[in-house]
């Protein structure tokens, strides 16, 4: 089975019941090879399935956070400002988008396998983010992907774990972001719902709803830095994530995102024009209401 059998499956909203079929068939690994090295290969004590197991549950988390229910609405409401159905109906290199996400999470995890190793006692996978990128690019080529399809998907699975790089020295400065964007050609919003699905399928069952709305926010925060901080073609940010750290003492991601959103909308509109208004309508939005829950 080449792409071109494959692309139905994996622009189907049921996208993960439907692998799990062809898996129980002997189809997928067949197309995909690589992915059979993680059948029953344990993971950390964190994680609540095998490799394999965890890659199907991660295109089911891509699913639900695409689909109408729960997940779904919560999602979009969390990134209501960047319209999430239109950012659906994109193709890449001729390809749907949501296909290429569900591949990417398919295969983010696919070179954990190969890279593992005991440090200090413990199960670790370095680098098996970039080296899951170059095990599968010839693959890729070889089922029938294109050139730009085939960079989107490597790309996701290369920098899965970046957004959590990208917050380790907290906070995040604008060149870091800057750089992260770059990196992803912009394809943020793809990435961090591969990096949402990940986190998803690592707790499986033990996911929670809190876990859920904290990841959310964790993508509005990161989604709006990135946009704040790589625009080209329209004025520059009246401020940054970088000033509201500094000036107003906000430490926490979703709440920089959601100040950053609202200023950004308003300046673009032409409702603020100095830094200071800038700053005063941060203020006010981080005082109201709901907010700060």
């Amino acid at each position: 089975m080449d792409w071109s059998g494959l692309r139905e499956v994996f622009s189907a909203p049921d996208a993960g019941v439907r692998l799990r079929g062809l898996d129980a068939e002997g189809l997928l690994t067949a197309a995909l090879p690589e992915l059979e090295a993680g059948r029953g290969f344990a993971q950390p004590e964190l994680h609540a399935y095998d490799v394999l197991g965890h890659s199907f549950a991660a295109v089911e988390a891509v699913d639900a956070v695409f689909g109408d229910g729960q997940a779904g609405r919560e999602f979009r409401e969390a990134v209501g400002w960047a319209d999430l159905d239109q950012w659906l109906d994109r193709e890449v290199g001729g390809e749907p988008l949501p296909a290429l996400v569900r591949l990417g999470a398919l295969l983010h995890d696919v070179a954990k396998p190969v890279t593992a190793t005991m440090v200090d006692g413990r199960l670790r996978f370095p680098r098996h983010g970039p080296a899951g990128a170059e095990l599968m690019g010839g693959r890729l080529a070889e089922l029938g992907l294109g050139d730009e399809a085939a960079r989107l998907v490597t790309r996701l699975i290369r920098y899965h774990l970046r957004p959590q790089e990208l917050v380790r020295n907290w906070p995040a400065t604008d060149r870091a972001v800057r750089r992260f964007a770059r990196d992803l050609d912009g394809e943020v919003l793809a990435l961090m719902v591969v990096n949402l699905a990940d986190g998803w399928a690592t707790r499986g069952p033990r996911y929670t709803r809190e876990h859920f709305r904290r990841h959310c926010g964790f993508v509005h925060y990161v989604l709006a830095r990135a946009w704040a901080a790589s625009e080209d073609d329209v004025p520059a940010p009246l401020v940054t994530g970088d000033d509201l750290i500094r000036e107003l003492g906000v430490s926490g991601g979703r709440l920089v995102g959601a100040a950053l959103t609202s200023v950004r909308h308003a300046q673009l509109e032409g409702h603020v024009r100095t830094r200071e208004e800038a700053l005063a309508l941060a203020r006010d939005v981080l005082g109201r209401p709901g907010v700060n829950d």
